[in-house]
């Protein structure tokens, strides 16, 4: 069985998801990233459009230490046992729209009360960014939280 880390970064590296981009870009929510979707480099440093490139290694790393710190908060968050394709799918949700927000959630909130499917199915629900003040469906965003739906119920690793 894969490790949740495994699960995740193979499911970021994903051209249809984060994908890996070595030069400072704009993400269609219009952050600067670099790497697999990272805003900020190891020093805490923001990414922006004058950042220098990375390796692939340099990305790797950065992706690696990125998910560590995101799944001992996950860990802490989160009351109830996870088979790793759901923590997996769930880090992915977590690195896109952040630990905060995910504090507050719907979906944690079933989680917690033990409704696995239902706390499933509320990653659907994020299938938007805020475009110029506006709350928009993204494409992008709907294939990408149908995909990690997939890798939650265990259909896709």
């Amino acid at each position: 069985m894969k490790d949740s880390l495994e699960i995740v970064t193979a499911l970021l590296r994903r051209d249809d998801m984060e994908g890996l981009r070595l030069a400072p870009y704009l993400c269609p929510a219009g952050y600067w990233t670099i790497g697999c979707g990272n805003r900020y480099l190891e020093d805490g440093t923001p990414v922006t459009a004058k950042t220098k490139p990375i390796t692939e290694q340099e990305a790797n790393a950065l992706l690696r230490t990125t998910l560590l710190e995101l799944r001992k908060k996950q860990r802490d968050m989160v009351h109830v046992p996870l088979v790793p394709c759901q923590e997996g799918a769930l880090l992915s949700w977590q690195f896109n729209i952040g630990t905060a927000v995910m504090r507050s959630s719907t979906l944690l909130r079933l989680l917690n009360q033990r409704f696995y499917e239902a706390a499933g199915q509320q990653l659907l629900r994020w299938d938007k960014a805020t475009i110029r003040g506006d709350l928009v469906v993204l494409p992008g965003l709907k294939r990408r939280r149908l995909l990690e739906l997939r890798v939650y119920r265990g259909q896709l690793q």
